[in-house]
């Protein structure tokens, strides 16, 4: 039922001594057992290193959201006793959390992308990206937006803005120089230049999407290790331009294989059994549920005995330390 991926992970080569790391979650439903061994994971990787375990709400899917779920996924990581050291209810000194809240934020890193020739404003309607994408099937082509908004001159630019029109904003994709550094997958050879147009990082609500945001919010955040769903390794590409567009630079990427169903399929918000107030409601303690993710996981070391055992987080956070990593922060 559930996928298991190489010890690989807990031995990172960690070479700062403050590590950061952060679950971030969309409020869109509530946490089911995908969602919750990241965070777990998260949480041991900064135990295990002496770091700090930052929970940032991704709100800016407004249309999905689920009213309560974001203080709901505090309180559920709070139950399992995997508090965060900075959070929404908690805050800090990198907040708000909230990346509702942040817009301000998000607008001025945007308008410093467009003034340097990263990003422009895209005009083209949903009926014509739709065009263009039945087209591209039609010929057997990548269905992929054809960058037509990239070639638009300033006057253009402002012509169409005193029409009224609404646009998005898109950022300039090039090619990547290197593959790139997976802690788990090791190199991974995903030009995403190659794969698809330019993609939206603004858009027309004035709301940034996961891209933008969670690049701009992992550094100013000061997030050293990205330890997320094996799901966004496609979009790492991406994001490791935009930091490059931006002068800063990333931090280490590490993305988990996903938990999946007995048939395969990815686990869902929807489906009720795996979710955690499903297990909490038939009286499962934290415990044991932190146990089942360990051992549908892995990564520990041999000293201790997930099959057999449950084990504080504490142990587990130990255990996951590998000799290597200690080496490395002394």
């Amino acid at each position: 039922m559930f996928s298991k991926f190489s010890r690989r992970f807990f031995h990172l080569s960690c070479r700062t001594r403050n590590v950061r790391v952060r679950f971030a979650p969309s409020p869109t439903g509530y946490i089911h057992l995908g969602g919750l061994r990241t965070a777990l994971y998260n949480f041991l990787f900064a135990k295990a290193n002496n770091g700090q375990f930052i929970l940032r709400i991704e709100d800016t899917d407004q249309k999905r959201l689920v009213p309560g779920a974001a203080n709901q996924l505090e309180m559920d990581l709070d139950w399992m006793g995997l508090s965060p050291d900075e959070s929404p209810m908690k805050n800090g000194t990198f907040g708000p959390y909230t990346q509702s809240e942040r817009l301000c934020l998000y607008n001025q890193f945007v308008v410093e992308l467009i003034k340097s020739g990263h990003a422009y404003h895209c005009f083209c309607s949903e009926r014509r990206l739709e065009f263009v994408k039945k087209e591209a099937i039609r010929e057997g082509a990548i269905p992929r937006y054809d960058n037509r908004c990239r070639q638009l001159s300033s006057s253009q630019v402002e012509e169409k803005k005193q029409h009224g029109m609404t646009s998005c904003i898109r950022f300039k994709l090039s090619s990547l120089e290197e593959p790139l550094q997976d802690l788990v997958y090791g190199d991974v050879d995903r030009n995403a230049v190659l794969h698809e147009g330019d993609p939206v990082i603004m858009k027309q609500d004035g709301y940034p999407t996961y891209h933008l945001a969670n690049v701009i919010d992992d550094h100013l955040m000061g997030i050293t290790h990205v330890l997320r769903g094996t799901e966004w390794l496609v979009s790492t590409a991406k994001h490791v331009l935009l930091y490059k567009a931006f002068g800063w630079h990333p931090p280490r990427f590490a993305h988990l294989p996903l938990i999946t169903n007995a048939d395969g399929t990815k686990l869902s918000k929807r489906q009720d059994d795996i979710r955690l107030d499903y297990f909490r409601s038939q009286g499962f303690y934290p415990e044991a549920i932190i146990g089942l993710l360990c051992l549908v996981g892995g990564g520990f070391s041999s000293s201790i005995d997930i099959q057999q055992n449950l084990h504080s987080l504490p142990e587990l956070a130990k255990s996951a330390v590998s000799q290597h990593i200690q080496e490395d922060l002394t």
